[in-house]
């Protein structure tokens, strides 16, 4: 990605700088536009103005390199609306995504360790091979979500329908924290 210079606005000009002074600092004459008496000689009465032109001053092309998105940290996502975003690779530890709505979303590969999904909507997200390691997701709606994969170590399942959401296996749910399946007891 290239960022194109600025130019600088010969009208915003310093008032501690006249225009002879910028003039002479670029070593150009001054054009003052004529005088008092060749106003006069046009017939016309009106005072002379000293006209003098500040040539641009430019910053030059800076390249900026690509950003390395894998290290975002967004930490506070609470009842935001991010509906199919892609997170994939991302490195998203301890982010709070509490009452967000995700649907769609795809977590691919992301680090979500110690994330807070608390009552979050995630129908139809993706988290094929995420690692969910202590992460919460009490009374989430995982209708459709994809967990293939996903590391769940130690991560509460508390008041969530698993029953509706793909690639959950055994092994997952020994490795968590505390499950329970949706229902009227709240396991904190």
């Amino acid at each position: 990605m290239v960022l194109t210079g600025c130019a600088i606005d010969p009208a915003a000009v310093s008032p501690a700088t006249t225009s002879s002074e910028a003039d002479a600092q670029e070593g150009q004459p001054i054009d003052d536009g004529g005088s008092a008496d060749n106003g006069a000689q046009d017939g016309d009465a009106a005072a002379a103005t000293t006209v003098a032109t500040v040539p641009p001053t430019s910053v030059p092309p800076t390249t900026v390199p690509e950003s390395e998105f894998r290290c975002v940290s967004l930490l506070k996502c609470q009842f935001a609306f991010l509906e199919g975003v892609d997170y994939s690779l991302l490195k998203l530890e301890f982010t709070d995504f509490s009452v967000a709505r995700l649907a769609g979303a795809n977590f691919v590969r992301a680090n979500l360790k110690q994330a807070i999904f608390i009552r979050a909507d995630l129908t139809g997200a993706d988290f094929t091979g995420a690692d969910l390691t202590s992460a919460n997701l009490t009374g989430a709606v995982v209708t459709g979500a994809n967990f293939t994969n996903a590391k769940l170590d130690s991560t509460i399942i508390c008041s969530v329908d698993l029953a509706t959401a793909t690639g959950v296996t055994d092994k997952q749910l020994a490795a968590v924290q505390k499950f329970r399946d949706k229902g009227a007891r709240y396991c904190p």
